[in-house]
């Protein structure tokens, strides 16, 4: 494995295991930055992560393209709710 694909396997997995809604969108815009480069800089997070989603985990399947997009841009745009909220 590379030294990028490394880096952008540790900033996915810091995606996915976000506590918080600030360590989430972080690692979201860092993602998108390491894997679209400065294109990403261009688009809104949203986009990016789509973009960013086609690139790591492409689908034969339009359908199922749309989920795994979705879950993505879930993962690093998190509802706007109070943290306690979400911690609760």
């Amino acid at each position: 494995m590379t030294r990028h694909a490394q880096v952008v396997d540790a900033c996915y997995d810091r995606l996915l295991f976000a506590k918080t809604a600030r360590q989430a969108r972080a690692a979201a815009s860092e993602l998108v930055l390491l894997v679209l480069g400065d294109s990403a800089l261009e688009l809104p997070l949203d986009e990016a992560l789509r973009e960013c989603c086609r690139e790591l985990r492409p689908a034969s399947d339009s359908i199922e393209q749309a989920r795994f997009e979705a879950e993505f841009v879930e993962l690093g745009i998190w509802p706007k709710v109070p943290e306690r909220a979400v911690a609760a």
